[in-house]
């Protein structure tokens, strides 16, 4: 199976970015920067809560799509992964591809293409499905193993807009945009079905990947916290701010 690279993950783990940042802001910091209705300001306007009992309506869920595809993050990651590449390319990639400043520019823009793609995909189909965005984590007091069981688990199955359990429909179809997109721009050899499936399948466990973190975040944002990593994630990069409901 083909492994996992950080360019084909999604992009900014925001439930795992809002605790960090929550761990590095003070208390009375926090409420003086956040806006009254609760929800917390990004750089493209004021984005609603990740996770409460409010239903969320198509602007709510327009400004996630915007914040997630055009905010800092999604500028900033798909570099990084680009940088990765070059420096671990697939076998028999082009030289265009792997060597120079045109290298990497083919490929920031390739992950730019992947991510605005999935991205786009999946808040149609939310919108159109009335499928919920937002990650909900297991019941409390749940063990490590079904809690790791049900972050893989709605990967397949996730919420609508009214709380009730449905084919994550939008999962799917932002993983099959992402992988096939590519073969529009690729280079021979590789913007075939065969590789556009693959390519699918990768973010489609990127997806089950990023539901792990966010699952477990309230664990893991003291530890970080604790190695200052913290400081790197200013607090206008996050998209949602996590309330339980």
């Amino acid at each position: 199976m083909k492994s996992v690279k950080l360019d084909d993950l999604p992009n900014a783990p925001s439930f795992l970015e809002a605790h960090l940042v929550a761990q590095a802001t003070p208390p009375q910091e926090q409420e003086s920067h956040a806006p009254p209705s609760g929800s917390l300001m990004g750089p493209l306007g004021p984005v609603p809560p990740l996770m409460t009992n409010k239903r969320l309506s198509f602007d709510d869920k327009l400004t996630i799509y915007t914040h997630q595809a055009f905010g800092p993050p999604a500028l900033v990651f798909p570099a990084l992964g680009a940088g990765l590449r070059m420096i671990n390319p697939p076998n028999h990639y082009p030289h265009e591809w792997t060597d120079g400043a045109g290298a990497f520019g083919r490929l920031y823009g390739s992950a730019l293409a992947t991510q605005t793609s999935t991205r786009t995909a999946e808040f149609l189909a939310e919108a159109v499905l009335h499928d919920d965005p937002r990650y909900q984590p297991a019941a409390p007091g749940s063990n490590v193993g079904v809690r790791v069981f049900h972050a893989i688990s709605y990967t397949f199955v996730d919420k609508t807009d009214s709380g009730h359990r449905t084919l994550a429909f939008s999962n799917f179809a932002g993983a099959a945009a992402g992988g096939f997109v590519g073969m529009s721009y690729l280079p021979n050899g590789f913007n075939d079905v065969t590789h556009a499936e693959q390519r699918t399948l990768t973010a489609f466990m990127g997806l089950g990947i990023s539901n792990i973190f966010a699952e477990f975040a309230p664990q893991l944002a003291p530890i970080i916290h604790k190695l200052h990593l913290p400081q790197i994630l200013p607090a206008w990069w996050v998209p949602e701010k996590p309330n339980h409901p």
